[in-house]
């Protein structure tokens, strides 16, 4: 797909600036570490979500960009949260599963980690072919993740969704995104229960 390269650049340039500004944090680098892969995998997750809607209310470059390149960006949203979850386990919790996921908020960043999971290992068309109509709904299992991310990062987030305006602001945008959504599928199904309708009446 054209301009995917500018993604994969992107998404590795974020990688290494993340890491880099993490070193000069001193004591605080694990925690640095661990909120800015978490918030970017949040924040590039509300972005594929948003982009229909992006696109439809500003066309534009940026925006069909955005809306063209979903699935990778949902692959390297994916990326940050591995990243976020390894560095968790790994450095706060030295791999005791158990007791990282003994705090409800970390048992339910865990939950969506495996939706994230299971969503990127079947972006690709060789899933879009095998699995057919249930990909996508499969693939719908991103906004019960999404309200589970954000319930796990305004529960324990000690950096960004610690300050009270951004987190107000990623709970309205979720809000949103999600009410937009069922709008749109409410409105599908009375179309499709017209048709069906219109469809009986002309049969009879």
């Amino acid at each position: 797909m054209a301009g995917t390269w500018k993604v994969h650049l992107s998404s590795i340039v974020l990688i290494v600036l993340l890491f880099l500004s993490g070193i000069s944090a001193g004591q605080k680098q694990i925690l640095t570490y661990v909120s800015e892969f978490g918030f970017l995998a949040l924040l590039t997750i509300l972005l594929i979500i948003a982009s229909p809607i992006m696109y439809k209310l500003k066309p534009g470059k940026f925006t069909a960009f955005v809306l063209a390149n979903r699935r990778w960006i949902g692959i390297y949203s994916f990326v940050f949260a591995f990243i976020h979850i390894v560095i968790v386990f790994n450095f706060l919790f030295s791999w005791d599963i158990t007791a990282a996921m003994s705090n409800t908020y970390r048992l339910l960043g865990g939950i969506a980690f495996l939706i994230l999971a299971a969503l990127t290992a079947t972006s690709n068309n060789t899933s879009v072919r095998k699995l057919g109509r249930n990909w996508k709904r499969l693939h719908y299992f991103v906004y019960p993740a999404l309200i589970l991310i954000v319930i796990h990062s305004t529960g324990i987030g000690e950096v960004f969704m610690n300050e009270a305006v951004i987190k107000t602001i990623i709970i309205l945008v979720t809000a949103v995104l999600i009410i937009w959504k069922l709008y749109l599928y409410k409105k599908r199904r009375s179309t499709q229960k017209n048709i069906q309708q219109q469809n009986a009446q002309t049969q009879t």
